[in-house]
């Protein structure tokens, strides 16, 4: 190989056996008073020597999200010129293996190395006095690494290259001409990253004031790397994505199926975990989240939803479950009191309670006599009337709630909330729908026709009728609810069911958003 680096600089190398053993020359350059490697070149002549360093980067060994850290493996390759070495032998250059301790060499370091390793090197010494070092190296670097935007993050690592203890009086570190560093042909970097840019620039740091004022020259090595987030988006994101569907899913279930329905909800929420875990295992202790971590913990958020959604649902279902015992017993009591009825059949007219029509007839006479007595204006006449229609209401109440026993009233209150002793097809629906009968609207009006009313309320009699016959004019189980006719348990479930999809959508392409920005 040296022999073909002789060719590319053009110097013609003499036969071995007209030339001295390598050692024997190298002894003759080196030997004192002559040369002393402890003096650097040019050093009585005031000026500085000219040293170029280049990394041949065989590979990116690792690339350690968790220590921040990057590996190097490569070649590290130093030129500089030394007068003192020059030799007019017409014996070609010098090869000698590495380390030469008898030959000056310029305390070139890596800055921000963590850990290094040298291999075997070889120093070529040209006639001229051009010296040029290669040797194999692994180098373990600091790389500060930024990973809001994992796992479409970047990552710019540098290599600092300068000399140990000189400034730019004693030694003026610089580059090679093609550049600071250089790769193989066709390198793209790690399966896990792509090595996008390689730069390098050379600088000057300025230290200390006045007279003691140095500069330092540093060669600079930069390397982007962009993670290849195939894997991340395949096996996470995707999978999390899947299994927040799975508990999306798990809505459609029937709610009365408990073991189901709860594994379905926390199963999810464990796999996340899982995922969440894998990710931030390979990642330092961060103080904020990443874009794969915050989508994790949001779908996480999303199932774990689920499982409180389905608390709600089942409190929900107890209540109906109690409204359900409750209808049950007033369908008892209608019994008992439809068999009471039956046996106060035979008794006569006079001892019934009749409402008669004179009743409305005194009320309105009642008003009449205080309008007379009291001449008070039209609006508080109106409230004379409207205070004596209630207490009528009041007694028409009265009067049918004295044909029954005393626990149909609490069925009344339930019924009429207005206190007008009538009762609307509104009020029926939601009458029933506090026992746990959920009915349509058509089926209140099929009800009001079974019942024989025309109007669009019951009266007491009618709604007491209703009520000793539950089984006769209560419809069957409706064909179709609409959304507010339904129980509130399955309400919460469907809203919840549209609420969760449309959120998860929403939450997907915000984030893919975020990452294309």
């Amino acid at each position: 190989m040296w022999r073909l680096h002789l060719l590319s600089l053009g110097i013609a190398t003499s036969s071995p056996a007209q030339c001295r053993w390598q050692t024997e020359r190298l002894n003759d350059l080196t030997a004192f008073p002559h040369y002393d490697n402890g003096t650097r070149p040019y050093m009585y002549e005031g000026q500085a020597v000219n040293v170029s360093v280049q990394l041949y980067i065989a590979a990116i060994q690792e690339v350690d999200q968790k220590g921040q850290q990057l590996a190097l493996e490569g070649y590290f390759r130093w030129r500089w010129i030394d007068p003192r070495l020059a030799h007019t032998d017409n014996c070609g250059p010098l090869t000698l293996q590495l380390p030469a301790e008898s030959v000056w060499m310029p305390d070139i370091y890596i800055d921000n190395s963590v850990s290094e390793w040298y291999g075997a090197g070889s120093l070529w010494l040209s006639p001229e006095g051009e010296a040029y070092r290669s040797v194999r190296f692994s180098h373990r670097l600091r790389c500060p690494m930024e990973f809001h935007l994992l796992p479409f993050d970047r990552q710019r690592c540098f290599v600092m290259i300068a000399s140990y203890s000189s400034s730019i009086a004693d030694i003026n570190t610089g580059e090679f001409a093609d550049g600071a560093a250089i790769l193989p042909e066709g390198y793209g970097g790690t399966t896990e990253w792509k090595l996008e840019k390689l730069e390098s620039e050379v600088t000057t740091e300025w230290f200390g004031a006045g007279e003691y004022r140095q500069g330092f020259r540093y060669v600079w090595v930069y390397l982007t790397l962009e993670r290849r987030p195939n894997a991340l988006i395949v096996f996470v994101f995707f999978t999390c994505l899947a299994f927040a569907l799975v508990s999306w899913v798990g809505l459609f279930i029937n709610p009365t199926a408990a073991p189901a329905r709860v594994a379905i909800g926390v199963i999810p929420v464990l796999i996340m975990l899982n995922l969440e875990s894998s990710v931030t295992s390979q990642l330092p202790p961060l103080n904020y989240m990443t874009w794969l971590t915050s989508f994790l913990f949001t779908i996480k958020l999303f199932s774990m939803t689920v499982v409180f959604e389905y608390g709600l649902v089942s409190w929900l279902m107890m209540i109906e479950g109690q409204r359900v015992r409750k209808f049950e017993a007033m369908k008892q009591m209608a019994i008992a009191l439809k068999r009471d009825t039956e046996e106060l059949q035979g008794h006569t007219a006079e001892e019934m309670v009749e409402w008669d029509e004179d009743d409305d007839e005194e009320v309105n006479l009642q008003v009449a006599q205080e309008t007379e007595e009291s001449h008070a204006p039209a609006e508080k006449l109106q409230a004379q009337r409207s205070k004596s229609t209630v207490s009528l209401a009041s007694r028409r109440k009265a009067v049918v709630l004295s044909k029954g026993p005393e626990q149909i009233q609490e069925v009344w209150d339930m019924f009429d909330k207005d206190g007008s002793g009538c009762f609307d097809q509104h009020e029926i629906q939601l009458g029933f729908r506090k026992l746990g009968q959920y009915l349509s609207m058509d089926q209140v009006k099929r009800m009001f026709f079974r019942l024989g009313v025309d109007s669009a309320t019951l009266d007491g009699e009618a709604f007491q009728r209703m009520l000793l016959d539950l089984n006769l004019y209560l419809p069957g189980t409706p064909f179709t609810l609409s959304y507010w006719e339904r129980p509130p348990s399955l309400q919460v479930d469907i809203a919840f069911r549209y609420i969760y999809i449309l959120a998860l959508a929403v939450v997907t392409i915000t984030w893919l958003a975020l990452a294309g920005s």
